[in-house]
């Protein structure tokens, strides 16, 4: 998949609305229209989500990760988006679990390309 160069993808790692969602949206919204991005927003609310088992599925086979769940809808869109902002609220002192999730699992495109997030350009939110 070629690389939007132009995409901004916000990821929301709250389970709940009105808070996180609106910080990410919020940014996307003044990106988009301030700098002209291509933006897509993605959240974890409502989503099935499954844990990573360490089963190196992943890593055996390069073809991405054996769960199918809702994440793998994400996993495109991620290898194709140039920038990335990744809102998290503050539990226990650290990121939502949901969000530790999803980043675990990115473990499954690096294994098939372990250059995927070479020269992206990320930030973050809490």
């Amino acid at each position: 998949m070629m690389e939007n160069k132009n995409l901004l993808l916000g990821i929301c790692g709250s389970p709940r609305k009105q808070g996180t969602d609106y910080a990410v949206n919020y940014a996307l919204k003044y990106a988009s229209e301030k700098f002209g991005f291509d933006t897509e927003f993605w959240t974890v609310k409502n989503k099935k989500i499954k844990f990573c088992t360490h089963c190196n599925y992943c890593i055996r086979e390069k073809k991405g990760c054996i769960n199918d769940d809702d994440l793998q809808a994400l996993y495109p869109i991620l290898e194709n988006a140039k920038f990335l902002l990744i809102g998290t609220p503050v539990f226990q002192g650290t990121l939502s679990g949901q969000l530790k999730t999803v980043l675990d699992r990115c473990r499954a495109i690096v294994a098939k390309n372990p250059s995927v997030f070479k020269n992206k350009i990320g930030g973050a939110l809490a």
